[in-house]
Parts: C-alpha cells; sequence; structure tokens
C-alpha cells in the first residue's frame, strides 16, 4: 500500500493561515483547514475553477482575491466570512448571475437588485466596497444593529438615495461610502453623519475646523482632498480617524487629535504637503500603513502610544527629521521611513524586535540610538547605519558622566533641553527623563546593564 501525498495541498501557497495564491487547475477548489484569509488577488484570473468551498476558518476575503474568474459560478461554505474586501468576486458569474435579489456569503451583503428601499438583515455585518455602486434606483437604506462596517463606495453614485437609517453599533464606515448621493448633496449642514456620530463628509470650506462634540468617528474619506483646511481641531470623543480621511488636503498643516483617540487607519493624512508637525496620542493602538506617506514639510512626528510602526509610515517625508519612537512600540514595519533624507537621529527601544525590509532606505545620515544589547543596534551594524548608544544627552558623541549630571541637572530644572537633548537622553525607555535616566547611565558606566 501507498499513501500518495495530497496534490490539492501543494496547489495551495498558505503562510500563517493567509492563503496567498492558488496554482493548481482543479475546477473545483476546497480552501484548506488552515486557512482563515484569503489574500488580495489570491484566485484572480483564473478562469478554470467553476467552484469554491469555503471552509468555516475562512474570516476574510481580500481585494479581488476572485476577480475575473470567468468560470465561477458557486461559492459554498464560508459562515463566517466577515470581510470581504473591494471587488472581491467581479467578472464572475457568481456575483451576476445571482437569481436572488441581494448575494449574501457569511454575514456580508455583497450586492444584488436593489430598487427603491433597501432593508438590510439583521445577521448582516458588513456592506461590501462598491456593493450598489452606480445604482440609481435606490431611494433609501435602513439597517439593523448588527451591522458595523460600510464598505469604500458602497452606495458611490446612487443618486436617488435620499433617506439612510443605521444603528448606532455602526463603527467603521470607508471612504466615498455615500460619495454624489442625495443624501450627501442635500444634507443640511456642513458635517455629515449617521449612525452614532460617524461623520462621513465634511461639506464646508472653513479653514479652520473644529469638528462637532457628538463626532465619534471620522469616516474614510471625510476630508479627502479638501484644499480649504488649515487647521483641525478633534474633540474629546472622537475615537477613530478612518482611511484617508485627510488625505490630499494640501494647505492642512495643523491637527489636534484627543486622548480618545484609539485608531488611525491606512492613509490618514497622506500627501498632507502642509502638514509639519504631528503628535499621536497614548492610546492609539492600531495604525494603518502610510498614514504620513508623502508628507513632504512634515519635519516632527512623536509617537506616544504602542501601536508598531505600520508599512510605509514616512514613504517620501523628506523633511522629516525628528522623530521620537515610544518604549512600547515592539516593530517597524518595512519602508517605514523610506527616502526620509533628512533624518538624522532615531532613538529605538530595547522592546523593538523586528524592522522591516528597507524601513531606513534613503536615510544616509541617520544616527539611531539604542543599547548595545538590542535588536536595533544589530540592526543597524548589519545595515550599516551609524549607531550611538543612548544616553549621549550632552551630544558630545559620547555616553560618560557627564551625561548622568547634565540629565540631574535638567530634573533640576537648571538647564533646559532640546528635542534632540530630550530624545537622546531617554535611555532608560519610560517615556520620561527623570533621575532614573541618570541612574542608568551610571549602572551601564559601571557594568551593571
Amino acid at each position: 500500500m501507498y499513501i500518495l501525498p495530497s496534490v490539492s495541498a501543494s496547489d495551495f501557497i498558505v503562510e500563517n493561515g493567509v492563503l496567498l495564491s492558488y496554482t493548481g487547475s482543479k475546477t473545483s477548489v476546497t480552501i484548506p483547514d488552515s486557512v482563515y484569509y484569503i489574500a488580495d488577488g489570491a484566485f484572480k484570473d483564473n478562469t478554470k475553477i467553476s467552484k469554491v468551498n469555503l471552509t468555516a476558518n475562512v474570516q476574510i476575503i481580500g481585494n479581488e482575491a476572485f476577480y475575473g474568474c470567468t468560470s465561477l459560478k458557486e461559492v459554498s461554505g464560508g459562515k463566517n466570512v466577515g470581510y470581504v474586501g473591494a471587488y472581491a468576486f467581479y467578472n464572475t458569474p457568481y456575483f451576476y448571475s445571482n437569481t436572488d435579489k441581494l448575494l449574501i456569503l457569511g454575514s456580508v451583503l455583497l450586492g444584488g437588485i436593489v430598487e427603491g428601499k433597501l432593508e438590510i438583515d439583521s445577521d448582516i455585518r458588513m456592506i461590501a466596497p462598491y456593493a450598489f455602486a452606480d445604482n440609481g434606483s435606490i431611494t433609501s437604506v435602513t439597517a439593523h444593529d448588527s451591522l458595523s462596517t460600510i464598505g469604500e463606495g458602497a452606495f458611490y453614485r446612487c443618486s436617488a438615495l435620499k433617506y439612510v437609517d443605521v444603528s448606532d453599533n455602526l463603527s467603521s464606515v470607508e471612504p466615498l461610502a455615500f460619495f454624489d448621493t442625495a443624501f450627501v448633496n442635500e444634507y443640511d449642514g456642513d458635517f455629515v453623519t449617521i449612525g452614532n456620530g460617524a461623520l462621513i463628509q465634511y461639506k464646508g470650506n472653513s479653514s479652520t475646523v473644529n469638528i462637532p462634540d457628538n463626532v465619534r468617528h471620522i469616516a474614510g474619506g471625510a476630508f479627502y482632498s479638501n484644499s480649504d483646511i488649515k487647521k483641525v481641531i478633534i474633540p474629546e470623543g472622537v475615537s477613530a480617524i478612518g482611511k484617508r480621511a485627510f488625505a490630499n488636503c494640501s494647505k492642512l498643516a495643523y491637527v489636534s487629535m484627543p486622548a480618545s483617540l484609539v485608531m488611525i487607519d491606512t492613509e490618514a493624512f497622506a500627501r498632507c504637503k502642509a502638514l509639519d508637525n504631528i503628535t499621536v496620542p497614548e492610546n492609539v493602538g492600531l495604525m494603518g500603513e502610510s498614514i504620513f506617506y508623502s508628507c513632504n514639510s512634515l519635519e516632527t512626528a512623536v509617537f506616544l502610544n504602542s501601536a508598531d510602526i505600520g508599512v510605509g509610515t514616512f514613504v517620501n517625508c523628506s523633511n522629516l527629521s525628528f522623530v521620537k519612537l515610544s518604549g512600547s512600540i515592539t516593530s517597524i514595519g518595512n519602508s517605514a521611513f523610506l527616502n526620509c533624507s533628512s533624518l538624522t537621529d532615531l532613538s529605538v527601544s530595547d522592546k523593538v524586535k523586528s524592522i522591516g525590509e528597507d524601513a531606513f532606505k534613503g536615510c544616509d545620515t541617520l544616527t539611531i540610538s539604542c543599547n548595545k544589547s538590542s535588536y536595533a543596534n544589530e540592526y543597524a551594524f548589519e545595515n550599516d547605519i551609524n549607531v550611538l548608544q543612548c544616553g549621549d544627552a550632552n551630544l558630545d558623541g559620547k555616553v560618560n558622566i557627564r551625561d548622568a549630571t547634565y540629565i540631574q541637572k535638567y530634573v533640576a530644572a537648571l538647564v533646559e533641553f532640546s528635542d534632540l537633548e530630550l530624545l537622546r537622553a531617554e535611555v532608560n525607555f519610560d517615556d520620561k527623563i527623570n533621575v532614573r535616566d541618570a541612574t542608568y547611565i551610571q549602572k551601564l558606566l559601571a557594568g551593571m546593564v
């Protein structure tokens, strides 16, 4: 007897539960049990598969995952699917030939044929991106308390849509969800809100914007490409800034973020070319990718929070010179500081255990301050980055007893520190400059740490 290896298993490229691609030629495919996430474009333009069986473990289907699968007629299972990305099933018979009024997968409403009123069932948690885009027949949308996410462009250019009633449980509205609808265009007031204070679009033209106190969530694209605003005050109570919320706001120079903020999503401030400094509050636990992408005037950034620095956070921020990372940050993503040619000093704590590919490519004058035993020190050595033992408070290029004394003088208010001195003096990475830093340097010099 022979035990043959599973041919189908080798057809799936899976890493850490993410199905990256399918290389097989079968017409009927069952997703492996180990997969919880089908990645962007995993089956894109596969013209052979006609049926896909999703196991109960599949929870997320990425952008264009099955796009262009022109033979795909049936998708079974997937009862636990809770998120579907943009165009996941576009250009498939499954998406366009459904006989039901609405096409639902798991708890996600993918789209369907609707005229007049759209009433969303209680088991729907998400409306997929572009689910009803360009539908000129929908006049109203009513959703139950279960709905938490409205995807990008879900009702894009639904010109007849005048009435929207969603629950207070709505937590995420992605960009362009209600773009060019009658509901937005005819809304009375500058701040278009739905649900429990989800600000989906700002219609005003003020240079200084004080977001109303009733807003709890700034939705994706809410201020996208606004060329008038220069200053934004976000009030306490706002917990999230959505995807591309302020992207392309060319004159935006100042943003005040509240302590209540817990999430800043992908490209939230991308290409804000007048933004010159930013402080991320300590309660922010989630940060998306490329948040400050191509903010050419950005000079300083201070992170008081614990969320990791995501992929491409500061790509092409050519004037960025000063960045303070909190001592709680554990990783720096791929290309995080790519082409930040003015970045000269960065302190990295011992808690950072991962620095991604090309994180500091193009930062030719960078010096990383860190402890000699740290991962950051090893990374800097391997990537030919200047490195300095943290603790050089007086900026003389050395760490000695003079630095400990200098810190003690600062604590006693006998001297003031520049931003760079504050950065270098924070040697124990507890996000404070105090006598403990001076003591740490003394222990370091004595070989005790």
